[in-house]
C-alpha cells in the first residue's frame, strides 16, 4: 500500500461537557454534521471529520496533536479571541510557519496553523549549504529571530 493513500479520516477529541463544546464549535462556525445529544456529535473541518466524544472523567488540559490550517493565524487569532477563545499561546513565527494554540471549553489544546513555504525552502537550501560545506547542522540556526517575530506582530 502507499503512503499516498493514506489520509487523516478522523479526529476524535474526548471532551468533560460535550454540549458546551458543540456550541463552542458551532459559535466559531464550524460545521455541525450530526449530534446525538450527550453521546457523540461530528463537525467537518475541509474533508476531515472531527468527532467530539464525552468522557465521564475530567480531562487534564493536554495538546491534542491538532493542527488547524489557515491562510491568515493572526486573522483567525483576532475572529477567535472575538468570541471569548482562550489562548494559550498568541501568534508566533516558527521554522515552518506561523502558530498559536487556544483551549476549548474540554481544556484540549488545539494550534491553528499558516504555513510558509517560503521560509522552508530557505531553510532547506542553507541545511544542504551548510551539509555541503561539511558543517553540522544545528535546527537552532534556523529558528526566527527575535526581530523576526516582532516585525510580524
Amino acid at each position: 500500500m502507499s503512503v499516498d493513500a493514506i489520509k487523516v479520516g478522523m479526529i476524535i477529541v474526548m471532551e468533560p461537557d460535550l454540549e458546551k463544546s458543540v456550541k463552542f464549535f458551532k459559535d466559531l462556525g464550524f460545521p455541525l454534521k450530526f449530534h446525538l445529544e450527550e453521546k457523540w456529535a461530528e463537525f467537518a473541518i475541509g474533508d476531515v471529520k472531527m468527532g467530539l466524544c464525552p468522557t465521564s472523567s475530567e480531562v487534564i488540559e493536554h495538546h491534542t496533536g491538532v493542527i488547524l490550517e489557515v491562510p491568515d493565524v493572526r486573522k483567525t487569532f483576532e475572529e477567535f479571541k472575538a468570541h471569548g477563545v482562550e489562548f494559550v499561546k498568541e501568534p508566533f513565527e516558527a521554522v515552518h510557519g506561523i502558530m498559536c494554540s487556544f483551549k476549548d471549553p474540554g481544556g484540549n489544546i488545539f494550534d491553528l496553523y499558516q504555513p510558509t513555504p517560503e521560509k522552508v525552502q530557505e531553510m532547506i537550501k542553507k541545511m544542504q549549504e551548510q551539509e555541503a560545506a561539511g558543517k553540522p547542522i544545528d535546527l537552532q540556526d534556523f529558528e526566527p529571530s527575535s526581530s523576526d517575530t516582532d516585525s510580524e506582530a
